[in-house]
């Protein structure tokens, strides 16, 4: 099954989730051709029937009423330059633009949403929408501007970018919809931007952690440390499936290396791992799971019912559960991260590796590695300041209607910058586990599932004389390879 056909399915099939977050990231990523299957785009229409007859016997927010504090102001006659207008103030963003597959991704969420068939827009939004996800003429949107209630400036933003009222991110300016009566407030009211943006990040997670594990069990090499806390017993005894679940990737990973533990036990940075990591595997399963359903929900207000053809005000945009998971993810990271660090100080120590002080080469009292230890150790000081709950915030806006709200996308971008940090912390590890098994003449061997995968980061570091000098080259080079590794588009 194509891309294509995919998403047209999983639009179309409203019994249940179809579209995934990791089918979601492919898509956004690959930029294939859209769809839209004749099926949803009936749905579509359906429910903008519904909602026009609701309208007609009763008070509709947003279509027979203003918004937010103006919700008891009554809005009489055509809406039509109402409707335009609510667009053109709602498209204030501010801050840095997302990148083009942020506004993909944010455009596929909110497509897949609306052929769910509960948000009462007019049908040739689903086209519009398409055709913007097929040219590539993407709407400039700007980071910044939503607290978890909704993203309503990023969709004012695509909204007058689809208008021809904003110029697209490729300079120009061209219309290709225009909003009928009633179609502002559905298309803006919605979370799909940051659930697209978690989903991005939440996809990168899963796969810098099979790096993690990677460069970890280089680590574990390098200081001869044992195999025991991997073993199928000890996960056996406390089976957290993160838990069991890493241990046996460090399994498969060392496999074909003949051992020599050095030591009865090991520090918490080799012995602790599968249980730290394990968590971490742990929040992201559980962050996923709570992605596919927002990508498939229907999270209108008001939400339209096709069989009852009446509206029901609610409060569905509110993403409370989504911020606590990336509140977990974050937290998670961070302990990850930090055993990283504890690895670093163990190939920093000659007791551990049989090599000088910091994987020093040259004359005594050389420097070595060991600024890579400041380096992330300054890395994890950012990340403990970007895990901080965002959930525990509060706020009250538009006059006290509405006063709370999740920060969802305050912890999207938290879990951003962790992920950046996270990824620095580990790059100066892999550099140092890289110097610490060449050093010693016994890197992985190669054809092993860890040898193939250290001999790529080899060449890619390409680690010149070890004696002191400037190691920011090879930092920058060890990020690089891990962003590749994680779909960066840097």
């Amino acid at each position: 099954m194509t891309s294509q056909q995919s998403l047209a399915k999983s639009a179309t099939m409203l019994g249940g989730p179809e579209l995934s977050c990791k089918q979601l990231v492919e898509l956004a990523r690959t930029r294939g051709d859209i769809q839209v299957d004749g099926v949803g785009a009936g749905r579509v229409a359906q429910s903008w029937a519904a909602l026009n007859n609701a309208a007609e016997t009763r008070p509709v927010y947003g279509r027979t009423t203003g918004v937010g504090a103006n919700r008891s102001i009554r809005v009489e006659g055509p809406r039509g330059d109402k409707d335009v207008n609510l667009l053109r103030s709602h498209a204030t963003g501010s801050g840095p633009r997302l990148s083009a597959t942020e506004v993909r991704a944010g455009i596929l969420v909110r497509l897949n949403q609306l052929l769910r068939g509960g948000a009462g827009m007019h049908p040739d939004i689903t086209q519009a929408l398409a055709e913007v996800l097929n040219t590539g003429n993407l709407p400039v949107v700007h980071s910044y501007g939503s607290i978890g209630t909704g993203d309503l400036s990023a969709f004012g933003e695509i909204a007058v970018g689809l208008m021809g009222e904003a110029e697209l991110d490729n300079g120009h300016a061209e219309s290709t919809w225009w909003p009928h009566e009633g179609d502002a407030l559905p298309f803006i009211s919605t979370n799909a931007m940051t659930i697209a943006r978690a989903c991005l990040v939440a996809e990168r997670l899963n796969e810098w952690l099979t790096a993690y594990e990677a460069i970890a069990a280089t680590s574990l090499l390098a200081v001869r440390g044992s195999l025991e806390a991997y073993s199928p017993e000890v996960g056996r005894a406390r089976p957290h499936a993160g838990q069991v679940a890493v241990a046996r990737d460090m399994r498969a990973l060392l496999s074909g290396h003949a051992w020599d533990g050095q030591r009865v036990q090991d520090s918490y940075g080799f012995r602790a791992m599968p249980q730290v990591a394990g968590a971490l595997k742990h929040a992201l399963e559980l962050l996923t799971g709570i992605l596919d359903t927002e990508l498939n929900a229907a999270a209108e207000n008001p939400l339209v019912s096709v069989e009852g053809r009446d509206v029901f005000h609610n409060a569905n945009f509110h993403t409370v559960e989504l911020a606590l998971a990336l509140d977990h993810t974050k937290l998670a990271l961070s302990s990850v991260a930090h055993l990283s660090l504890a690895r670093l100080n163990d190939l920093s120590n000659p007791e551990m590796t049989g090599l000088d002080t910091f994987l020093a080469a040259g004359e005594p009292g050389s420097s070595g590695t060991m600024l890579l230890e400041y380096n992330a150790a300054a890395a994890l000081a950012r990340l403990r300041s970007s895990a901080q709950p965002a959930t525990l915030g509060s706020v009250v806006i538009s006059r006290g209607t509405e006063d709370h709200a999740s920060f969802s996308t305050q912890a999207v971008e938290q879990l951003e910058a962790s992920f950046e940090a996270a990824t620095v912390v580990l790059a100066c590890e892999l550099l140092a586990a890289t110097r610490a098994v060449l050093l010693q003449g016994r890197p992985p061997i190669p054809g092993t599932p860890l040898g193939d995968q250290f001999e790529r980061a080899r060449l890619l570091l390409a680690i010149e004389d070890p004696k002191d000098r400037s190691l920011g080259g090879d930092l920058e080079r060890a990020i690089q390879h891990i962003n590749l590794l994680t779909g960066s588009e840097d």
